[in-house]
């Protein structure tokens, strides 16, 4: 009896010793020794990408944040969140070197120069959110000419954009207000996590949306990201999640995302209903009934449906129509009036006596003509909300030699400017900085001379528009543009700053202007 309890109790420390063996992680000394010096850790995330990451009141929970835990009782490291980070706030600070991991950082030529990666662990599909209203979509390639939205700093929106150059794509700070913004009407689709869109629907009680169809983008792999300097750690991390059972990745993903998104029909279940349908003939022509008969009754509300969405169609092309001629019709007054201000100045003008009164009036008069000649070629032009700088610049230098002509004196006008379209908050400023050079140029530039020249360039490149203008007239002996105590020079400095850029004035055979500016949002 007691060799039989001795044997059992053997056999139960033997097993239990396996088991316990086959779960302990093997840690080199090299691994050990970095554990030992760093029992603190440090990470980046982004705090809104529910169910996978959250960040409130200082606490990081979410599906990575179950995986971390993971991490933290295999190794004896803490894990504590760099406070109030962003998304694109932890992709510069792994750039930087300021932080050295992130449980989720999308795979990039660009990061892999300055990131590892373990392998995937985790994945997510790809899917389109669109409004139940908006028209049948089977993948991205419907979306051409449409709007998108996506969060900043996200690697699709790189690829999207190669893809599809025709979709315009629109960016926020987070999923959750790309998704308002298509719930709004502000974007026709969103592109991104199931999960994560599911979530979002669900929590801010979006009913007007649906996942429409997934995308040939394929699953979002989850792969903890580190810099290369922290390359033992990247090693500690992929053992400890090699170790990680299949049972406890699903404990993990169940624990917050209940229901998984599968899109498309299965071969073995295709496969079966052909076998079934085999062997039961009845059953076959049963379900084919069903089914002819249930098809009838989507194709009967896909009609009204589509009836619908045409109604809705005419509705809006209506609106739009009612709009630009509306929009044509502000313009042209509003240019109308500011050529009467300018009328005024100019009656004004010729009942003062005064030179230095009749030279600020001429000034005045050619700033308010500046101002209408935009509104003037946004009314004669198809595009409402942008401005043609080539045709503007073209008028304005019409306007100003018209003027300033001199019959003794030639002055030839080169402008570079092709396909640059502004909005009104950029044309204006832009046109009234043209008008004081033009108007220093041909007022100042070329005296003693028999001719001269003018060359104006504007050139985007990426997301930056530059500027140059340049005469090769007789130049200012001042090259601080913020020391000229003339009003032109003045204009030019604050106008220049009101769209964020910093004019620079150089002054070598004849003045020159340069500076860079970014659309305004």
């Amino acid at each position: 009896m007691l060799k039989l309890k001795f044997l059992i109790t053997f056999i139960i420390l033997f097993v239990a010793t396996t088991i316990f063996a086959q779960e302990k992680i093997e840690f080199s000394i090299e691994e050990q020794e970095w554990i030992k010096n760093h029992p603190i850790v440090r990470f980046g995330y982004d705090p809104n990408w529910p169910p996978f990451e959250m960040y409130n009141n200082g606490k990081y929970t979410g599906v990575l944040a179950d995986y971390i835990e993971v991490i933290e009782k295999s190794t004896g490291i803490d894990f504590i969140p760099y406070p109030n980070l962003t998304y694109k706030k932890t992709l510069e600070k792994l750039h930087s070197g300021e932080i050295h991991i992130a449980p989720l950082i999308g795979v990039t030529k660009e990061r892999s120069e300055y990131l590892l990666y373990t392998s995937r662990y985790m994945d997510d599909p790809q899917v389109i959110v669109s409004r139940k209203s908006y028209k049948v979509i089977n993948g991205i390639s419907d979306l051409k000419g449409k709007v998108v939205a996506q969060p900043v700093g996200y690697k699709r929106i790189k690829r999207i954009r190669e893809e599809f150059p025709s979709i315009k794509i629109i960016t926020t700070n987070n999923v959750k207000e790309c998704l308002l913004a298509v719930s709004s009407g502000k974007a026709d689709a969103f592109i991104g996590s199931l999960g994560v869109s599911s979530y979002y629907i669900n929590d801010e009680g979006l009913a007007n949306l649906k996942i429409t169809s997934a995308t040939h983008y394929g699953n979002i792999s989850f792969q903890f990201a580190l810099t290369k300097d922290w390359a033992v750690f990247r090693d500690i991390i992929q053992k400890t999640l090699n170790q990680v059972s299949k049972k406890e990745h699903e404990r993990i993903r169940n624990n917050w995302i209940p229901l998984y998104y599968k899109h498309g029909i299965e071969k073995r279940l295709v496969r079966n209903y052909i076998i079934y349908g085999g062997i039961a003939f009845l059953l076959l022509t049963v379900f084919f009934y069903v089914w002819n008969k249930t098809l009838r009754k989507q194709i009967r509300i896909r009609n009204k449906a589509e009836k619908e969405l045409n109604l809705s169609l005419d509705l809006i092309k209506e609106k739009n129509s009612e709009k630009e001629i509306l929009l044509k019709e502000i313009h042209h007054r509003v240019k109308n009036n500011l050529q009467i201000v300018y009328s005024m100045l100019n009656m004004q003008s010729r009942q003062v006596d005064d030179k230095s009164a009749r030279k600020v009036l001429s000034e005045g008069k050619s700033r308010v003509m500046a101002m209408a000649l935009i509104h003037k070629v946004l009314y004669e032009s198809e595009n409402l909300n942008e401005v043609n700088i080539k045709e503007y610049v073209n008028s304005l230098i019409e306007n100003i030699s018209s003027v300033y002509a001199n019959d003794n004196k030639v002055i030839e006008v080169c402008i570079e400017a092709k396909d640059i379209l502004l909005n009104l908050d950029l044309a204006i400023p832009l046109g009234l900085i043209l008008n004081e050079l033009l108007t220093n140029s041909y007022k100042h530039a070329f005296v003693n001379m028999d001719s001269g020249s003018i060359n104006i360039s504007i050139e985007k490149k990426n997301e930056l528009y530059y500027f140059r203008y340049k005469d090769n007239g007789v130049g200012l002996k001042n090259e601080d543009i913020n020391g000229h105590k003339t009003l032109g020079m003045r204009l030019v400095s604050r106008l220049s700053n009101q769209i964020n850029a910093n004019a620079i004035l150089k002054s070598n055979n004849g003045v020159e202007v340069t500076f860079n500016f970014k659309l305004l949002r």
